[in-house]
């Protein structure tokens, strides 16, 4: 602000000066005093009255003054600060003429307010501009700071979704690993760098909430050998994965929220085997993530699963109506399906 403001100051005085020798230009030779002198004169002093014009329309913006009483304010220090102006011009020229005789000749000729309403017009109109261009400022501000606030509190809506997601399988993994442990140290080691490659994915703050389908299913293996402790032979799982999807972004722990919930509300009911396929395809513009699992759908599923909840709003605060969502009984799978629209 401080630099456009000098810089329309230094346009807007050096206009004024250029309209005082156009609209004056019999008044200087008087006493061979040059008309130049005299307008740089009285332009540096509209320029003192315009830093006090600029003091007390900040200190009324402040107060956030209505725009009937900032106009009104306007006028009443436009006329005060130009009238001030004149006084201080015409008792500077008064002053030297005690000293400089020619300068008594040139105060004869300039009555007091003579330039009275020259300098009004000139403080309103700097008045009108100064004040239009600190509220167009101050709006553009404030719609920055308005959508920087909202997209903090857009990641941090999405950050504290992030951290409900699947904490509760933890504890099995440590003990079905510890287990292991005793009968296979080799396959144990493996499964514990599993398990420490899922949390760091998993409570690393800093990632972005979107990654892409390599990387989530990366974790989704991961996900899926450590369950395979637990379930065993009961646990067929099978993928197909288009390798156009690969660099395709999705939500963090989409897949794994999936395939997450179509084991605890399927498979991990029941004792006998069950089919677990994901499927990952692109179509068009758009990715198809598929998740099935055999089983039945029940109400409870969508009442209290809070970590398809969970991906809902993350869906929502990320893709807007470029994400669905969808569960639903598909012949004798439970059918999980996500639909995420390329928007750029």
């Amino acid at each position: 602000m401080d630099k456009r403001f000098w810089l329309l100051q230094s346009v807007g005085w050096l206009a004024f000066t250029l309209l005082q020798l156009a609209a004056e230009p019999t008044d200087a030779p008087v006493a061979g005093i040059s008309p130049v002198a005299l307008a740089l004169a009285l332009s540096a002093l509209g320029v003192i009255g315009s830093l006090g014009l600029r003091m007390a329309y900040r200190r009324a913006q402040a107060a956030r003054l209505s725009e009937f009483r900032m106009l009104a304010l306007v006028a009443v220090c436009s006329l005060v600060t130009a009238v001030l102006v004149d006084l201080c011009f015409y008792s500077g020229l008064w002053a030297l003429s005690f000293a400089y005789p020619a300068f008594a000749i040139l105060h004869e000729n300039q009555p007091l307010l003579a330039r009275a309403p020259f300098l009004l017009i000139a403080y309103f109109v700097w008045s009108l501009l100064y004040v239009a261009l600190s509220r167009q400022q101050s709006l553009r501000r404030a719609t920055i700071a308005q959508g920087e606030l909202q997209l903090a509190l857009k990641e941090a809506q999405l950050q504290a979704l992030l951290g409900h997601l699947g904490p509760h399988f933890m504890f099995n993994a440590i003990n079905n690993i510890r287990a292991l442990i005793l009968k296979d140290a080799d396959a144990a080691r493996t499964m514990l760098g599993k398990f420490a490659a899922t949390l760091r994915y998993q409570f690393n703050q800093h990632d972005s909430p979107l990654v892409t389908v390599a990387e989530e299913m990366a974790i989704v293996r991961d996900y899926v050998d450590l369950l395979r402790l637990q379930l065993g032979a009961r646990l067929q799982y099978s993928e197909q994965v288009d390798e156009a999807t690969l660099s395709m972004h999705v939500p963090r722990h989409a897949l794994q929220l999936l395939v997450e919930n179509g084991i605890k509300h399927g498979l991990g009911l029941t004792a006998t085997p069950g089919q677990l396929r994901l499927e990952v395809q692109r179509v068009g513009n758009c990715l198809h993530l598929d998740v099935r699992n055999t089983g039945t759908l029940r109400d409870r599923a969508l009442s209290t699963g809070t970590g398809l909840n969970n991906l809902e709003q993350r869906l929502m605060l990320g893709f807007g109506s470029a994400g669905r969502f969808e569960l639903r009984q598909d012949g004798e799978y439970v059918l999980a399906s996500l639909r995420l629209e390329e928007t750029t």
